[in-house]
């Protein structure tokens, strides 16, 4: 099962690498023969038309010439969309490479690795790596605007809010199939973003002017553009009398022209914030509006595509327009607005014709028209990127499987701290590369033992990255998971803050008391903590983690916490923490020593620290 479904994934990225190859190359070939063409074509229309002129010929030469240029630029023409063809082919083509190298799990060749959602604070995200380099956005993300890797990564930080509801994830899971078993349409909405230049910019400056209800009254801008016309023509009808007839004297146009610098500087303040909003964006816009084209015309069944695609068509809006209609429209706008930006044009537009006045009017036009539904119509992007980045996981791994969650109706909170997973990996190992293991945790917390490097670390963020793609509503790293809605709170990569003044036992100290500040909540909660109190000494390590087990033993919580600390393992059950033990061991032999990453039930009895110190020359 797990072989067929990785062959069949092979299989078809062959496949499809195979026909965007032979296309290119079919595309490219035509493409010569386009420019030969063209050339031949050119070098006729010169030689017909000195041949006709030699010969006395001139209405031969004029016409036979006219005709091989008119051919000359309809070749041209198509040869253009030929190369625009070429152009997307090339970069799904590249696209395709991306994915590959997804599958591979070849970081360097991602683009996006999401540095900017790191948080060394968050309860979970930077133990569990979420973000960064080589992380799971790293890995998934084809988000190709801002809004879309917003999206995304509040989806990732999401798991840690107390209220999930499963009925939600499991609608975000059929769109993540849906998208998943259509790797064309995925390859394609990402070829138009990067096409089109790509929207990562913020465009919350944009979304605040086209919420901002006060502006201009319609009758005061129109009457503007009115008196701009007015003055306008007054202005260049003066200029014609003055110069072609000397009828009026020249203080008439200066007058007019001082006038309208008296215009210009009354109303520039007012129509700044306006224009800075958008002279910004609006190269995005135009990939705005591509991207929300094809979100227009998919072919899309599951309940939330559908409820986008609607969103977006908007037909029972008084003036039916789509969101790509409405985007491309202000885009034009914009464009007009830009020109404006540039020093020498904005004084010639201003001081002769008041162009300012005139823009603004089309903007503030647009803004009442289709102003309120932007917002609405980007975050409607972003969730159908974030849904698309979420399906990469399900092409990556094909052999797993969608989790099942507890049914919340019918179980009480206790059953909810719930978290059984069979044969689990973590997603951001290589498969081949993988261990995967058997982890059923249902009530209770599991203290995990083993030797140095043996496996333990890595359990705790498989586990909880597992439970973060869960609630994402993707895949699990495994062939099958069943968990309760839990809170996820973890304590594993502690470090000094030196600009904080904060030691590494006293930041510890501050994760370790947000997990049981989750915990009184009385809500269902799995916490991950690694090898706890490591910067203390002996005694109070071990008595500090006692105290924290007893905080934490409750029937809605369960948890995992790896440690070396062996007189953890004699609680017995007068001390009111419900334990369960596992551990992971190695081999030794000649060659050295062997992990083989193999989660069994109960206590390790093996060390490897002094055999590490001799292995790196340490005696």
């Amino acid at each position: 099962m797990k072989e067929d479904a990785i062959n069949n994934r092979d299989r078809l990225f062959e496949e499809r690498e195979k026909l965007l190859s032979e296309k290119l190359d079919r595309l490219r070939k035509k493409s010569n023969q386009y420019s030969n063409v063209r050339m031949i074509l050119f070098l006729s229309a010169i030689v017909c038309g000195s041949v006709f002129w030699y010969l006395k010929m001139p209405a031969a030469a004029i016409s036979g010439s006219a005709v091989l240029v008119l051919l000359f630029i309809g070749m041209i023409i198509f040869h253009i969309k030929l190369k625009n063809e070429i152009t997307l082919d090339e970069t799904l083509f590249s696209i395709q490479g991306e994915y590959r190298a997804r599958i591979e799990h070849r970081f360097d060749l991602l683009p996006d690795s999401g540095d900017d959602f790191r948080d060394r604070n968050h309860d979970y995200s930077d133990d569990l790596d979420l973000f960064g380099r080589n992380s799971l956005f790293h890995l998934i993300s084809i988000a190709q605007t801002w809004f879309g890797r917003r999206t995304l990564a509040e989806i990732f930080n999401s798991a840690q809010k107390p209220v999930k509801l499963a009925s939600e994830i499991i609608l975000r899971q059929l769109a993540v199939k849906e998208f998943s078993e259509n790797l064309p349409m995925l390859q394609k909405f990402q070829a138009a973003g990067r096409l089109s230049h790509r929207s990562t910019e913020d465009p919350r400056k944009l979304l605040e002017y086209a919420k901002h209800t006060e502006g201009e009254k319609p009758l005061i801008s129109f009457g503007y553009c009115i008196l701009s016309l007015g003055i306008t023509a007054a202005f260049i009808g003066s200029a014609i009398l003055y110069f072609y007839g000397n009828l009026i004297s020249q203080y008439v146009p200066l007058s007019i022209m001082l006038l309208q610098l008296v215009l210009v500087a009354f109303r520039y303040q007012k129509f700044k914030p306006a224009f800075s909003s958008v002279e910004d964006l609006y190269t995005e816009l135009s990939a705005y509006s591509e991207l929300f084209k094809e979100i227009e015309r998919a072919d899309v069944s599951s309940e939330i595509l559908m409820d986008t695609k609607r969103l977006l068509i908007d037909s029972e809006a008084a003036k039916p327009l789509s969101a790509s209609a409405r985007v491309k429209k202000l885009h034009r706008i914009c464009l007009f607005v830009q020109a404006r930006s540039q020093p020498i044009l904005f004084f010639v537009l201003n001081v002769f014709f008041l162009y300012d006045n005139h823009c603004i009017y089309f903007l503030e036009k647009w803004k009442r028209e289709s102003g309120s539904q932007l917002e609405a119509y980007m975050q409607a992007l972003g969730a159908w990127e974030a849904l698309m980045s979420l399906s990469a996981l399900a092409i990556i791994y094909p052999e797993c499987s969608f989790p099942t969650f507890v049914e919340a109706s019918a179980a009480s909170k206790s059953e909810q701290a719930s978290f059984v997973s069979r044969t689990m990996g973590h997603p951001l190992i290589p498969i081949k590369k993988q261990v995967r293991n058997d982890f059923d945790l249902q009530h209770g917390i599991a203290l995990i033992t083993g030797s140095n490097m043996s496996g333990k670390t890595t359990l705790l963020r498989t586990v909880g990255i597992n439970a973060v793609l869960a609630y994402a509503g993707t895949i699990c790293c495994a062939e099958e998971t069943c968990l309760g809605m839990m809170q996820i709170g973890s304590s594993m990569r502690i470090a000094d803050d030196l600009g904080e003044g904060l030691s590494t036992f006293y930041a510890e100290l501050l994760r370790i008391e947000k997990i049981i500040q989750k915990a009184k909540l009385g809500e269902p909660l799995l916490f991950l903590i690694d090898e706890i109190f490591r910067g203390t000494n002996s005694r109070d390590r071990t008595d500090g983690a006692i105290i924290v087990l007893k905080n934490l033993s409750n029937p809605c919580i369960i948890g995992l916490m790896s440690t070396h600390d062996y007189e953890l393992c004699t609680l017995d059950q007068k001390s009111g923490v419900n334990l369960r033990y596992f551990h992971f061991s190695e081999t030794y032999d000649e060659e050295g020593i062997h992990f083989d990453y193999r989660l069994t039930p109960g206590v390790s009895v093996s060390a490897n620290a002094r055999y590490l110190m001799r292995m790196i020359g340490i005696e």
